[in-house]
């Protein structure tokens, strides 16, 4: 069954898993696999992308649609006609009269039809646009490149910092793994391999102070050894009932894992070796019946305050160390301090909260008060993910396989 898709400008089309009512992705291809259950799934044939036909349509150029839409374009060509006729006839005036006069006048006319031009472009609406605080932050650091060799990146969505600052990053479908130094060398690649399903979709990436790194696909969490590259444990899901997603790890080295179903939303809390902590359902929906709760970010400050993000919600939301609602804060939209499609958190010991969103990053205070917006160069791809070092140094992970490294005014 179609469904609306959780922000209008991207126009995605959505589905639901027959199997566990899952929401999965239109894509132009017979069947796509559920990140959920690891089902494979037809897609609805009337949902999946089409090629462009050529049509060849009759226009009433007398329709008051066909008169106000043009309003605009006749204005400008108009006013360009305009500047060609008079550039033609002043340069002919030259040449025959070599007068000033003629001159003056010319330029007088083309004074009136930028003017007419710029009248006209008035008229148009801007797009949306992310629009940067100025001065708020700076790149002060960037590397790699998209591709699928040592080093490269080609779906990157992660991005993790382990105990000696080293950063590390991970593709969403292929499984790879990877580790840079603090300069952006390449160290070493880790290849997650699939689950008994075929199902090799990374949905989070976090690391911890005593040299573990952990990884969720299909459900699973694996916990890595920094030092050796190799896999030590592997805690795992069980579907319906838990299944592991973003994460996050606290100042005591314990793990903050998401789980999202179409009917449940949970904080799972466990220890660095697997043992379940705390577990808190119904999270984001016993708080806010109306979000869907099936596509969230986590965040865990020092003081171990939980921060969950929600994309299908448009909200941000805290939590007490147990797990108890705080407040919430968000607002759709494309103006400073309003968030589209909120789906990764971050951070940093100065009660700053940074929220990744489909219009960029942004910095909030921990009650939802909006700081500062941060810079995006289309150029080196959109931001994929954040998150934030000890020193208040944040970083994400571009549609084009770059990390960068922001530097905040004032850090």
């Amino acid at each position: 069954m179609a469904s609306d898709a959780r922000d209008s400008s991207s126009e995605v089309e959505l589905f639901r898993c027959p199997t566990c009512a899952a929401t999965l992705e239109v894509v132009d291809a017979p069947s796509v696999k559920c990140k959920y259950c690891g089902n494979s799934v037809p897609v609805p044939a009337e949902l999946r992308p089409h090629k462009p036909q050529v049509v060849i349509q009759q226009v009433d150029f007398s329709s008051p649609q066909y008169v106000e839409a043009s309003k605009a374009g006749r204005g400008i060509g108009c006013a360009i006609a305009v500047i060609v006729l008079i550039i033609s006839i002043g340069a002919v005036g030259v040449g025959l009269f070599a007068s000033r006069s003629a001159f003056d006048s010319v330029q007088s006319v083309l004074d009136d039809a930028s003017a007419q031009i710029s009248d006209v472009k008035a008229d148009v609406p801007d797009l949306p646009q992310a629009k940067p605080t100025p001065g708020f932050a700076e790149i002060v650091q960037e590397f790699g490149t998209k591709g699928s060799g040592p080093g490269q990146m080609d779906d990157a969505r992660y991005v993790a910092l382990d105990a000696d600052g080293n950063i590390w990053t991970a593709d969403y479908q292929d499984g790879r793994v990877q580790q840079f130094d603090p300069s952006g060398k390449f160290l070493q690649l880790i290849q997650v391999p699939p689950d008994k399903n075929d199902n090799a979709l990374i949905e989070g990436l976090a690391a911890d102070l005593k040299g573990n790194l952990y990884v969720t696909r299909g459900g699973d969490i694996l916990k890595y050894s920094i030092a050796a590259g190799s896999l030590v444990k592997t805690f795992p899901g069980k579907f319906p009932n838990t299944r592991y997603q973003a994460l996050a790890v606290d100042a005591q080295n314990n793990l903050y894992a998401i789980h999202s179903t179409a009917s449940d939303n949970a904080v799972i809390k466990l220890n660095p070796d697997g043992k379940q902590l705390a577990r808190w359902d119904d999270i984001v929906t016993k708080v806010n019946k109306k979000d869907a709760a099936m596509d969230l970010g986590i965040a865990v400050d020092g003081l171990g305050n939980v921060y969950i993000a929600s994309s299908f919600g448009n909200q941000v939301y805290s939590y007490d160390p147990k797990g108890e609602f705080i407040d919430r804060f968000g607002q759709q939209g494309d103006e400073p301090g309003q968030i589209s499609g909120p789906d990764g958190l971050a951070v940093d010991g100065q009660k700053h909260l940074y929220v990744h969103h489909n219009r960029g990053i942004d910095q909030f205070d921990t009650s939802g008060r909006f700081i500062g917006k941060l810079p995006i160069d289309y150029a080196k791809g959109s931001p994929r993910t954040v998150v934030v070092d000890r020193e208040g140094f944040v970083y994400t992970v571009t549609s084009n396989g770059k990390v960068l490294k922001y530097q905040i005014a004032g850090e």
